[in-house]
């Protein structure tokens, strides 16, 4: 999660309340465990037959779904539930992919007190493997109190998020029936929620020129890969404004070296806060691009697919409302913030299912200088569990 914007909301006041060292240690030792699972995105099977064993000692009933067929990989969503009999079904949820490893550097988190860190050569992995920690631990929580005394929950963790949020698009989430969901998955400090995010296109530019030989008759030809330049030159890359963002992230096309090349393929995407806004960008990009070939007698032609839709949640909804309730006698500050970036949080939200993104204070993320400390996971466990319990 990156490229967040925040946006003040009431809190509570004085300094915040240490998390117990017991506490601290006890999640730090479980990430450190976790991040020594290799789980890139696909290949989730090790880690998921892990935290199937840890749910089941809980005992949770568990189920896997069918993700697995659908994202081409080795496993696929975890489905457990604790059945409580206070009102609610409530879905805490995670994702158990990474990122792709460094070839041939090994997996191992370095531990400075709470803090853990990536070893400078290989990645951690705790995003979001900080996540999947929360919830083994509330969980764990929940578990050890009489049902009376706890909501039905629902640890939700999916996979390859990594790879465009694949797994939660597959995920029944009528089936869950739940009434609304905390998502552990913010690159935020703790204290800070996200409450909305954008609206996100794929885009597909094909560019048209027209084949030739390069010695014989270059004249003939339309440059594709000129033309391209020209429509990468006049695209709104990067932060086109506050809330609309643009990029092109991969170029293919081209041939033998004595054609002049007919066809080139640029990727990219657009976000927005909302969908005029985004719709705006839309045709600021279309027509500049159109224009851009143009000028060399190209066409370009514009394929986009919709992502995800933005979401808000309005901050005296329940999930919020609870959360703001349980941090002030820990001293924590609540703070709504919109995210430029995507989660699964995306997903449920557009699924019906009112999501909230917790920030769990990850540093450095998709990089081999991430880390992450343990003591802030405390306060979000005894934050959240405040809420729930």
């Amino acid at each position: 999660m990156s490229g967040v914007n925040g946006v003040s909301g009431p809190g509570g006041s004085g300094g915040p309340k240490a998390p117990s060292p017991e506490l601290t240690t006890r999640l730090r030792d479980r990430l450190v465990t976790l991040c020594k699972v290799a789980s890139p995105s696909r290949n989730e099977r090790q880690i998921a037959d892990l935290l199937t064993a840890e749910f089941e000692a809980l005992g949770a009933s568990i189920r896997e779904d069918d993700a697995a067929v659908a994202v081409k990989g080795n496993a696929g969503n975890l489905i457990a539930e604790l059945p409580g009999e206070r009102p609610g079904r409530v879905v805490l949820t995670a994702h158990m992919d990474t990122v792709p490893l460094t070839p041939g550097q090994p997996l191992e988190p370095v531990v400075e007190g709470s803090i853990v860190r990536a070893s400078g050569k290989q990645i951690l992995g705790a995003d979001d493997k900080a996540g999947v920690t929360v919830v083994l631990e509330l969980m764990q929580r929940a578990a050890a109190l009489p049902a009376a005394q706890r909501p039905t929950l629902l640890a939700v963790i999916t996979v390859c998020e990594e790879l465009g949020l694949k797994g939660a698009r597959h995920l029944d989430v009528a089936r869950l029936n739940a009434d609304y969901a905390y998502s552990f998955d913010g690159e935020v400090p703790v204290g800070e929620l996200i409450t909305s995010a954008v609206f996100k296109e794929d885009l597909t530019l094909q560019v048209t020129g027209r084949a030739a030989h390069a010695a014989l008759e270059p004249e003939r030809g339309v440059h594709a890969i000129l033309a391209a330049a020209r429509v990468v030159d006049a695209f709104p890359m990067g932060r086109v404004a506050p809330d609309q963002v643009a990029n092109i992230g991969a170029v293919q096309g081209g041939g033998p070296t004595n054609v002049v090349p007919a066809e080139v393929t640029l990727r990219g995407e657009a976000r927005a806060f909302s969908e005029e806004r985004l719709e705006e960008l839309m045709a600021t990009i279309r027509a500049g691009s159109e224009a851009a070939a143009a000028t060399v007698g190209a066409s370009v032609r514009l394929q986009r697919e919709r992502l995800y839709d933005g979401y808000r949640i309005e901050d005296d909804a329940t999930p919020i409302a609870r959360l703001r309730t349980g941090a002030e006698p820990l001293g924590i500050s609540v703070t709504s913030v919109a995210s430029i970036g995507g989660s699964d949080t995306s997903i449920l939200n557009q699924k019906g299912l009112p999501t909230v993104n917790v920030g769990v204070g990850m540093n450095e993320i998709h990089s081999v200088n991430e880390w992450i400390d343990a003591a802030g996971l405390a306060r979000v466990v005894e934050w959240v569990g405040a809420a729930l319990f």
